[in-house]
């Protein structure tokens, strides 16, 4: 059973998922930097998030049949779709970029969800994934879609990585800020995000793993 569309939509509307999404888009800008050229696809509920890449060749979101999908708007028409989470409708290593949030937490068999993103990658193709973290204070309360589903830890990542062919290459973390939408915590959260990032890594209430496919 997966969170439902109209939630997960409720969620990014409010405070917390505004200051969640901008916490998680500067990590993934970071890395990708605004998309130029790169066609890039999201799953899970990643349409918050594809709108950082505003330069991008082609986007779009691949929405779980369980969970439901909004209409995404982009420059070509609707941009998102219901998907099976190991079967796609796209081609053959047909994406520079994969990027899943909200995507891999509730996934019934998360191996064969992570086969299916390797196929479409590029061969030179990179994925991140923003997985609620198990030791972090996000996937504890449920208070977020955060705390659906399995959260995992870096070293349970990684083994599901590399067994789907995937090298991971670059680890950080995110919302470090409590879960609770006061503003008071709120207008804090950036000082948070600040220290947990350099003080408390091993608690961020996400990691994002960036991997290459691996062809070997």
């Amino acid at each position: 059973m997966r969170t439902d569309i109209l939630d997960l939509h409720d969620f990014y509307h409010g405070p917390l998922g505004v200051f969640s999404q901008r916490f998680i888009a500067a990590r993934l800008t970071e890395a990708w930097g605004d998309g130029s050229r790169l066609r890039i696809a999201g799953f899970g509920y990643a349409d918050p998030y594809l709108a950082s890449f505003g330069a991008a060749e082609r986007t779009i979101a691949l929405a779980p049949q369980g969970q439901g999908v909004i209409r995404w708007q982009t420059a070509g028409g609707n941009g998102a779709t219901l998907v099976c989470d190991d079967r796609w409708p796209l081609p053959d290593s047909s994406f520079d970029r994969l990027l899943i949030v909200h995507g891999l937490e509730e996934a019934s068999d998360p191996r064969r969800l992570m086969r299916e993103a390797w196929r479409v990658l590029a061969p030179d193709g990179r994925i991140i994934i923003v997985i609620a973290h198990r030791r972090g204070v996000w996937s504890l309360l449920e208070t977020t879609p955060f705390a659906a589903g399995r959260p995992y830890l870096k070293g349970q990542m990684q083994r599901l990585l590399e067994g789907a062919m995937f090298r991971p290459t670059a680890w950080s973390g995110a919302l470090y800020f409590p879960p609770v939408g006061w503003s008071l915590l709120l207008r804090a959260a950036p000082a948070w995000e600040r220290a947990g990032a350099e003080f408390w890594p091993g608690l961020a209430g996400v990691l994002l793993v960036e991997a290459a496919k691996d062809m070997a």
